[in-house]
């Protein structure tokens, strides 16, 4: 409820909140504000002598928000009090939320950068309980790819950047009037680290539509895979736990007196638009005896 009242002999109407309703708009609880009236750090505009209730003013809410942008910073309400008293501009506010925000990005970047990390293996280390579909020997036709290509480096590798890398080449595609085919990924080993190319199949004999000459063409590249064989294995799950299949294949085709050769391949049969569990890749490794 808003009340209205008049203050002073001019008669100027200056609207107010209850506790609750200030609260509420300010998104902080009434015991909060109640804490920072006993610290002398934010005083309710009217408090009614019989009753003991609070009211507040809209102009109020300027204090409030500052006093809860700073706490957000870390800083103790002592503090606060004199950092208000000295009235900081809003210029200044905003580039200590903007600073302290991107600390926090940072922080979180590198926590979920450490979280793939231990789900990776975590998932190597449970891989001798897991149950994996067969590995299957197939005979691979010569095929193109379109994409680009970015360096890993040693491992443990950081992929952040190889999921939007497909949604760049894809828009790409696109835009070069081109159709998407199946996404591919191409993983290969150089002096540098490992690279990996994120790309699309080209299928037709027109390269699927695109242009290659035109003010809009695509500047990816184009891979020509030469045929060959490879013994393949169907992932299902997490791409967080593509790495035990990775190994459970590789291990496989050692024990059947194969050797790895050649960049190994990713077809990503479907991807997962949810909480990035159902994902289902074939993993193709070529192999020679």
């Amino acid at each position: 409820m808003v009340m209205t009242t008049r203050v002073g002999d001019m008669g100027r109407s200056e609207h107010r909140m209850r506790i609750g309703e200030f609260a509420r708009l300010g998104q902080v609880s009434i015991r909060m504000l109640r804490h920072y009236e006993a610290l002398d750090l934010l005083i309710p505009q009217h408090v009614d002598r019989f009753s003991g209730h609070r009211s507040y003013s809209v102009a109020q809410l300027t204090r409030l928000n500052r006093i809860m942008a700073l706490s957000s910073l870390g800083i103790s309400l002592k503090r606060i009090s004199v950092l208000l008293d000295s009235e900081p501009s809003t210029s200044e506010l905003v580039d200590m939320l903007t600073l302290r925000r991107h600390k926090l990005q940072t922080e979180q970047e590198v926590a979920a950068a450490s979280l793939a990390e231990i789900e990776f293996r975590l998932a190597l280390i449970e891989r001798t309980t897991m149950k994996f579909p067969d590995c299957v020997i197939k005979e691979l036709p010569a095929e193109r790819i379109i994409g680009t290509t970015v360096l890993l480096g040693e491992p443990p590798f950081d992929t952040s950047e190889i999921g939007p890398l497909f949604g760049k080449v894809a828009g790409q595609i696109i835009a070069a009037g081109g159709d998407l085919d199946v996404g591919v990924g191409l993983y290969s080993d150089s002096e540098a680290g490992t690279e990996v190319t994120c790309g699309y199949r080209m299928n037709s004999a027109d390269g699927n539509g695109l242009n290659t000459t035109g003010p809009t063409s695509t500047e990816l590249d184009t891979i020509e895979l030469p045929p060959c064989t490879a013994a393949t294995l169907i992932h299902e799950g997490s791409m967080s736990r593509i790495g035990a299949s990775w190994q459970h294949l590789s291990e496989w085709c050692l024990n059947q007196g194969y050797s790895l050769n050649g960049p190994c391949r990713e077809i990503y049969l479907e991807e997962d638009d949810g909480d990035g569990s159902d994902w289902v890749v074939e993993l193709q490794q070529p192999i020679t005896r």
